[in-house]
Order: structure tokens, then C-alpha cells, then sequence
């Protein structure tokens, strides 16, 4: 009688075990792909929130430094525009500015829209400085003094991307309250309440007209405002 050998078994995954582990492995990997890419946009945005921050408070510290050397005394000039506010007012030089033809010098912060190299236009925060003899035309005119002129092709650019610049000025009165300022008024200001809205790069990019970031600055719409860092600060002025 013969004997048949046996067949052996063989060993290994069978095709629907592969399939399997190939759909899981696809899940886990999807999930993966996804966390990572979710990861490296939080990253980016919270980026863009540093750098906006850092540049505001740049600004900010900037801005201040100027209005502590400000000369009691002189005419704070103000005017409010559509496209946000400006203010100039008569300081001291610091001893690098300093020049033979005096030490005095005012300095002017405005809005202004200007072209961007992505062939849009978007609005940018100017500072100008006049030369002591400007300086001194100022402050012989007195209270009778003009808002200086400004030219942003020439001016120096402190802030981009700029949304509101809003400048709300008060006063102490007799009683030591404070009340709205008035342009016409014989005094400075006691206290400005700097308001500053600005937006990142990535953002700004999406904004190429004046309409544009118009309706960005007067919009109520939270999803269209969430790029929109927006800073309240305050300070104090002398007489």
C-alpha cells in the first residue's frame, strides 16, 4: 500500500489579512498626515501673531519715546481723516539728532495708502521729522499753526499693514475729571488713548485696494475680522 505525503501548510498572510492591514496602516497614516499638517498651520498662525505683536509693540515703544521728549508748552496738533488719524507735536532731539541750526524738531505720525511691490496698495503708518528751522516756523506761529504737510513718497514707514490708527484725546478739567479734547483747544492733552488695528502679511496679501481694507476696518463680521490684532493703549502727556 502506498503511502501519500502529506501536503504541508503554508504559512504567511492570506490576501484579505494583507488587505486589511494595508487599510489600517492607510487610516493610521491619513491621521498622521493630517495631525502633522494641522500642527504646522497652528505653527504658522501662531507665528504670524508673534510677529504682529512684536512689530505693534516696536511701534508702540517707538511712539512713546517721542512723546516723552515732547516741549511742554507748544501746540499738539491733531486731525482726524477717514483713513485714520494724525498727530504732530514740537520735541526735543536726542543727542544723535542734534545739529548746529538747533535741537528741536516735530515729529508727525500719519495714515497714508501707498503701492506694494504685489501691485496693490495697502495702508502704512508714516513718521516725518522737520529740520529745526521748520521746526521753529511752528512755533512762532503759535496756536495759529497749520497741521504740518506730510508726503509718504519720501517719509519714513514705522508700521505696515496698518487697519485703524485712532487717536482719542482727553483732558482734565477743574474738577479733575477727564472730558474730550478739542483741537481748538489753548492746552495739550492730558491723556491719549492710542486705538491700533493691524493685520499680518499673509493676511494683507488677500487686500490689494483702499475698498479693500476699508471694508476690512468699518466690517462687524468676526470670520472676517479674526486676522485683526487690535491694541488699546494709553498714554499721559505734560501740560
Amino acid at each position: 500500500m502506498m503511502i501519500r505525503p502529506q501536503k504541508q501548510k503554508l504559512s504567511g498572510f492570506s490576501l484579505i489579512e494583507l488587505l486589511t492591514a494595508m487599510t489600517i496602516t492607510s487610516i493610521l497614516m491619513l491621521g498622521l498626515f493630517s495631525l502633522v499638517g494641522q500642527s504646522s498651520t497652528n505653527y504658522r498662525l501662531s507665528q504670524r501673531k508673534v510677529t504682529t505683536l512684536s512689530d505693534t509693540r516696536a511701534f508702540l515703544h517707538y511712539f512713546q519715546s517721542d512723546l516723552t521728549s515732547r516741549v511742554a508748552d507748544t501746540k499738539f496738533f491733531y486731525q482726524s481723516n477717514p483713513t485714520g488719524d494724525s498727530i504732530a507735536f514740537i520735541r526735543s532731539n536726542s543727542i544723535d539728532e542734534i545739529s548746529t541750526t538747533g535741537d528741536l524738531t516735530a515729529s508727525i505720525y500719519y495714515i497714508a495708502f501707498t503701492a506694494d511691490g504685489r501691485k496693490g496698495e495697502s495702508p502704512k503708518l508714516f513718521r516725518r521729522s522737520l529740520n529745526p528751522e521748520q521746526t521753529q516756523l511752528l512755533i512762532k506761529a503759535g496756536l495759529t499753526a497749520a497741521f504740518p504737510t506730510t508726503d509718504p513718497t519720501v517719509d519714513e514707514v514705522v508700521l505696515y499693514n496698518v487697519v485703524a490708527f485712532r487717536i482719542n484725546a482727553q483732558q482734565r478739567n477743574a474738577a479733575g475729571t477727564m472730558t474730550a479734547w478739542l483741537p481748538t483747544s489753548n492746552n495739550a492733552p492730558s491723556l491719549l488713548e492710542l486705538t491700533l488695528e493691524i493685520t499680518d502679511d499673509l493676511s494683507a496679501q488677500r487686500l490689494l485696494t483702499t475698498a479693500a481694507w476699508t471694508a476690512l476696518a468699518t466690517s462687524t463680521i468676526p470670520q472676517q475680522r479674526e486676522a485683526v490684532k487690535r491694541f488699546v493703549h494709553n498714554i499721559s502727556l505734560t501740560p
